[in-house]
């Protein structure tokens, strides 16, 4: 019901979806693990002694933290402002030593390292989804966070047929949040923001990193630890279908 409330007051100020680009990661492949159990075990390789409860109570804080720091001057915060804003509070309230840049860097390989060598599945959900959307006339692409063999990675797994366009962060130099990767999908596909749609597990990167350009996102959340209001948000990849 929240979901169909929020489309009804907000979905229908976009046009129509002519596009849809899927993050990998969380989304279209996916392990056991929960965005916190990531951010500890990315924390743990780069060599910080940090419980899971300590990272889950820095995160709860640094979320909202950005919240009251967006309601306050919403127009003056873009999404790198609120990515660097989360990450320097985890980092103080973890006290950790690496800060910024560096800790984004370092946190970006030890998460990649974890999804690369952990045990991941397609959603066996995906053929399907990916079919039907086809099916509908809305072109697919790939806009993710990953290395440069990421449509090697998408070819063994069987998915990389469904997809004009596969954008990885290494090879175009630049990650989610920022602007740049979502800008080089769009052109790759030949699409306005406004006709297209993100789908993806985080909620910074992925849902507002394209809302920032003006595209619609939503957020895919399995465990329900990641709750929005401000976005529709989906528990299976077959719900997509729903909301494109």
């Amino acid at each position: 019901m929240a979901i169909r409330k929020w489309i009804k007051n907000h979905w229908g100020k976009f046009g129509k979806t002519k596009v849809a680009f899927f993050d990998v990661g969380g989304t279209l492949v996916f392990s056991d693990l929960s965005h916190l159990d990531l951010l500890h075990q990315a924390l743990v390789i780069v060599g910080y002694k940090v419980a899971r409860e300590e990272v889950l109570a820095a995160n709860d804080m640094a979320r909202r933290a950005v919240a009251r720091r967006r309601r306050r001057h919403a127009s003056h915060m873009d999404t790198g402002h609120a990515s660097r804003m989360w990450l320097d509070n985890l980092a103080e309230a973890l006290n950790l030593d690496l800060q910024g840049k560096d800790l984004e860097q370092e946190l970006a390989m030890a998460i990649r390292q974890i999804e690369s060598s952990g045990p991941e599945q397609v959603d066996p959900d995906a053929p399907a989804i990916l079919t039907a959307l086809l099916d509908r006339g809305i072109r697919l692409g790939v806009i993710s966070n990953w290395t440069a063999d990421l449509p090697r990675y998408l070819e063994q797994r069987g998915l990389a047929m469904y997809f004009e366009a596969i954008v990885a962060s290494e090879a175009v130099g630049t990650a989610k949040p920022h602007r740049e990767i979502f800008l080089k999908g769009l052109a790759a596909m030949g699409c306005s923001p406004r006709d297209a749609v993100h789908v993806g597990d985080d909620y910074w990167a992925d849902v507002v990193g394209a809302r920032e350009i003006g595209m619609r996102a939503i957020l895919i959340d399995r465990d329900g630890e990641d709750p929005h209001a401000d976005c529709p948000t989906i528990a299976h990849l077959r719900n997509v279908e729903d909301l494109v």
